[in-house]
């Protein structure tokens, strides 16, 4: 480096800044804000909870996207469940698979029930078409 040249500072945001962002995307800092805001979270109370400065808590608030051990963490401190709450954000015809017999039975049910109206259906629009 020259006499003049002055070192440069390693941009700590570079990696956020390139990152590219689907178009999916749940912003995470939003839905953590209205949930403090609701609440009357007080961010150093918090950030105490999960062993984090009050300043981590309001840097998590600004992300459009963060960890999912650290929205875990802040979800056992809160007693609330936010990953449900994104899941609730995603279309509804995106099912989880069923985890249980009972489950599965259940699903199998309602298919079959589906099934059999869509066969009436489709023999009256038969009928119809004749």
């Amino acid at each position: 480096m020259g006499q003049n040249t002055k070192p440069r500072r390693f941009d700590t945001n570079l990696k956020q800044r390139f990152m590219k962002k689907g178009k999916n995307n749940i912003d995470t800092g939003k839905l953590l804000n209205d949930f403090f805001k609701k609440n009357h979270i007080i961010k150093r109370d918090l950030g105490k909870k999960i062993n984090r400065n009050g300043q981590s808590i309001i840097n998590y608030g600004r992300k459009e996207s963060i960890q999912t051990g650290i929205l875990i963490e802040l979800s056992y401190a809160l007693e609330y469940n936010f990953l449900l709450e994104m899941a609730n954000q995603l279309p509804k015809h995106f099912l989880p698979k069923p985890t249980s017999d009972v489950e599965t039975e259940k699903l199998i049910a309602d298919m079959k029930e589906e099934i059999k109206i869509l066969k009436i259906q489709n023999e009256l629009l038969m009928k119809i078409k004749a």
